[in-house]
């Protein structure tokens, strides 16, 4: 191709595998279930991976939504943690949502002056954040049901290591997947899984 620079390509290429290295090193408060490696934890790479996989077999089932999109948004969907970190959504309080948001806004900002030369990367974030379409949706209430699935896997691992109550689980899972009418309706065949296994939680009787 004529006009290309393939040495300062080459350069941000190696930039961006520093910044996806940076991201593989976040670990998430979710804690895998245990296989060769014992109480180990997600990592945000492991974690944007399964949601875009999980996202694009869902897609199958809901031809509405723009695969594409769908798959973008989750791969891009935690990169501002890169910045920000990472915090556990059960539990948090009203201050520390808004600390977040904070945090993960001057983030996006740090993206967007650092990565002028892929735009679409950015936008693609700013896009998720907005909610305004129905694949952000989508992948946003689905991205609160994967931890759920790991935790059902693991015994309620990461719920009991933190001493979360099944309560708090259901209300928080209630509240976020109710947006998308596609992954509510899924969420109610987990949410009677929980409710019906007292081995996930420490209190170990239903709600």
């Amino acid at each position: 191709m004529s006009g290309v620079d393939n040495e300062k390509i080459a350069q941000r290429m190696m930039d961006l595998q520093r910044l996806l290295n940076q991201f593989l090193d976040i670990e998430r408060m979710i804690f895998l279930p245990d296989g060769k490696r014992k109480d180990r934890r997600e990592t945000d790479t492991e974690h944007s991976y399964h949601l875009a996989m999980m996202a694009w077999y869902l897609c199958d089932s809901f031809p509405e939504l723009n695969k594409d999109k769908v798959i973008r948004y989750a791969l891009t969907h935690d990169l501002v943690e890169i910045h920000a970190g990472d915090v556990m959504a059960v539990g948090r309080t009203k201050e520390q949502d808004k600390i977040k948001d904070q945090k993960e806004a001057e983030a996006l900002k740090r993206l967007e002056s650092d990565w002028q030369d892929f735009p679409d990367m950015t936008d693609t974030i700013r896009q998720y954040e907005a909610q305004t379409d129905k694949e952000a949706v989508f992948v946003k209430a689905l991205d609160k049901i994967l931890p759920m699935m790991h935790n059902i896997m693991s015994d309620g691992k990461t719920w009991k290591k933190y001493d979360i109550d099944r309560k708090t689980v259901v209300e928080l899972k209630d509240e976020k997947t109710e947006p998308s009418p596609e992954i509510a309706k899924i969420w109610q065949v987990f949410r009677a899984e929980i409710q019906n296994d007292n081995a996930l939680f420490n209190e170990g009787k239903a709600t």
